[in-house]
Formats: structure tokens, sequence, C-alpha cells
């Protein structure tokens, strides 16, 4: 995507004004007040996205951890929303524009590719999302490339970038090519997510997705959708990824989709971990111990899985469980894992009860994972592995 454009460097006043905008609509004790700040908010919010001064914003995010009950939240829903979706006016009246992603979780014994979408698959992509996730009022445009998380705009400012030229897309009735040589280079691992993005429009006030259509219960609706989806979607993704398991997750916009994925990933690298190194070791299953423990900075940030192999005390991979906000040590978030490791068949899982550092290693960067002992170990596959020189994340 095109270069941003040279952006100001804002001061702390814009940034308190956000943060006390914020405040307002957080602490707001009526319908008719939330009126009032949200409007006074998202003109401010819109400011600074149409001037590329995200300066100011992430200043004003900042500020609002320390701010009095949810202003964070309050805050970044308004940044979140007007980065991902604005109103243009038309003849037809106002027409809403979101830019939505489609994550897919996708495993493999090699790296995972990134690509140009064919022009064809891309159609059929396309048909299959309009007919099956979204609105029937809905237009929708999509990018041309299957994107890694690492290629997907860095910015708030990119982000809406990209909306934009997907909106004149839809506007010229075609789909956005993506100049790849602006891309980052995919990182060279064999478990993660490769990402379909667009964008759709619908009439202010029209339904977005089909689940809004429908008249049963709205999460039976929408895990309906999310069926068909990987059912019919899934036939027009798998020439992508020939070779490659993968599981197809609810497009959304942008950036619930992705907060979704990150998630659901969690979950699908346990058992890809396990599924990769039989692959690549011919280790069954039951042969497997995993190891689980919990790695401390400031306070409790994540679980590491160490997989250790038959008698041997070496790490050969090793997953890490990131913990979201609301998650601390007295969340049942071991008893997940556990659950996870056991429905992969891993014939031996412990969990250690010690506090562990946060370690990487000094030379590459990666992760250390525990074994049976404790021990934190750079992984390494054995020798004999049938694999590439990749790497399980």
């Amino acid at each position: 995507m095109p270069r941003a454009p040279f952006r100001r460097k804002s001061g702390g006043r814009e940034a308190n004004q956000l943060v006390r905008l914020a405040e307002g609509l957080a602490t707001s004790k009526s319908r008719a007040e939330d009126v009032f700040w949200e409007r006074e908010l998202e003109s401010a919010v819109t400011q600074h996205l149409e001037n590329n001064d995200e300066d100011a914003i992430n200043r004003a995010l900042d500020k609002a951890h320390d701010a009095p009950d949810a202003t964070f939240d309050a805050l970044a829903d308004m940044v979140e929303s007007l980065t991902e979706s604005f109103v243009l006016p038309s003849e037809a009246g106002a027409q809403r524009v979101t830019l939505f992603c489609a994550p897919i979780l996708v495993w493999g014994r090699t790296k995972v590719p990134t690509r140009t979408i064919p022009k064809q698959q891309l159609q059929d992509i396309s048909v299959q999302l309009s007919a099956h996730v979204f609105s029937s009022k809905a237009r929708i445009a999509l990018a041309d490339y299957l994107f890694a998380p690492d290629q997907l705009p860095h910015s708030y400012s990119a982000s809406r970038e990209l909306l934009q030229l997907l909106s004149e897309a839809i506007r010229e009735r075609k789909h956005f090519s993506v100049p790849t040589e602006t891309l980052d280079e995919a990182p060279d691992v064999v478990c993660d997510m490769r990402m379909i993005v667009g964008a759709f429009q619908v009439a202010e006030g029209e339904p977005f997705y089909a689940w809004q259509e429908m008249t049963t219960p709205v999460e039976e609706a929408r895990q309906a959708a999310l069926l068909t989806w990987r059912t019919q979607g899934g036939n027009a993704v798998k020439p992508l990824l020939v070779g490659y398991p993968h599981e197809l997750t609810l497009p959304r916009s942008f950036f619930a989709a992705c907060r979704e994925a990150d998630l659901a990933s969690r979950a699908y690298s346990i058992g890809a971990s396990v599924s990769y190194l039989e692959a690549v070791t011919g280790t069954a299953p039951e042969k497997i111990t995993a190891t689980v423990g919990g790695c401390w900075g400031k306070g409790l940030e994540e679980y590491r899985i160490g997989f250790t192999l038959g008698d041997s005390e070496e790490v050969a991979h090793g997953c890490v469980w990131p913990l979201v906000s609301d998650e601390d040590d007295d969340t049942p978030v071991v008893d997940e894992i556990e659950s996870l490791l056991k429905a992969a068949n891993v014939g031996t899982v412990i969990v250690l009860d010690e506090q562990l550092p946060l370690e990487f290693c000094d030379d590459c960067g990666a992760p250390h994972f525990p074994n049976r002992e404790g021990e934190m170990l750079h992984a390494h596959l054995p020798d004999d592995a049938d694999t590439g020189a990749v790497h399980l994340h």
C-alpha cells in the first residue's frame, strides 16, 4: 500500500482533549448524554485520523489507561470504529463502508505461504462471502492477497487508507490489486494465520451480516453462518492452501476478527503442534510429553508449553499461550490448556507450579520453553526430523 504521508507531531493538549471526551462518554449516566459525548469524541478522533495524526491518538490511549472507569475502552472503541468504518454520501443516500477480515488458522510441514489470489479464486471467495456471511444488501470488494498477520496495516491511518482503497474498488465494481512490493516479508513459521481482507458497503441503517437477517436467536444464526462459510467458503479457499491443514474463522469487522482469531489461534496451535511433531518426527502423540509453565515479567504474562519426545529432556518444540487483559493466575487457563492437550492425545501433561522467567534466545529472539524439570530451553527438532529450516509458534 502507498507510503503514509508526512504527519505532524502532536502535543499533549490534543491527547488530553481526547481523554476528557472519552471519560465523559465512559461516565455518562443516560443515553441522551451518551449522544453528546459520542458526537464530540467522534468529531475529534475523525479529525486526527484524516490528518494522519496518530501521535495524539496513541498518547491519548496511553493516558486513558490511568483515567477513571472505562475511559480506555470508550476511546479505543471509538478509534477502532472510525478506523474500520465510515459513511459516504451518495445519490442513493448515505452508504456505510466497513473494513473486514476473514482469518484462517493454518499449519503445515513447511512455511505457510502468502500469495496473490488468482482472479477466479478471488471471485469464488467473494461469491461465498456474499452468499453466506454478509447481508443480501451488501456489496463487497476484496484485496487480492492472502496476508500474514505481520503484513496487515501497522497503524490506524494505514488501516483507514486500505479501507478507502477498497471503498473505491466497491464503487468501481472490482477488487483491489495489492502492490506486493510494499508488503513486509512474512515470518518463517509453519503454524500461523492467513487473512483475506476486504470491505463491504450497505446503505446506512441496513443489516451488515447474514445473521442479522435471520429470525433465529443471534448466536445460533451466527454459528450457522460460520458452519456454512467453513463448508462452502472452505471449498473456495482450499486451492490457496493445498497441503496445509487449515480452519476458517468467522469473518467480522477488521479489529474484532483479528482479536477473535488471536484467541482461537491459542487453542489451534496446541493441536497443530502435536500434529506437526507427529508428521515430522514420526512420534505418536502418546509418546509426547507437554510441560506447561507460567512465565512472569511484571506479573503473569503468558503460559509456555514445551514438548519433549519419548525419554528426551530436550525441548523439540513449543507454543505460547499469551494472556488477554482479563486473564491471570486465578482464571482457569491451565485447565483449558490441559484439556486441549488431552484432546490431542498427548501422553503426559506436566503443570509446573514455579514462576518461570520470560526467557528468549539472545541470538535469534525465539522464546525458551520448559522441559519436565522446569529448565527453560531453546526448542530444537531432532536431527532426523523430516522438515526444512522452519519453526512452529
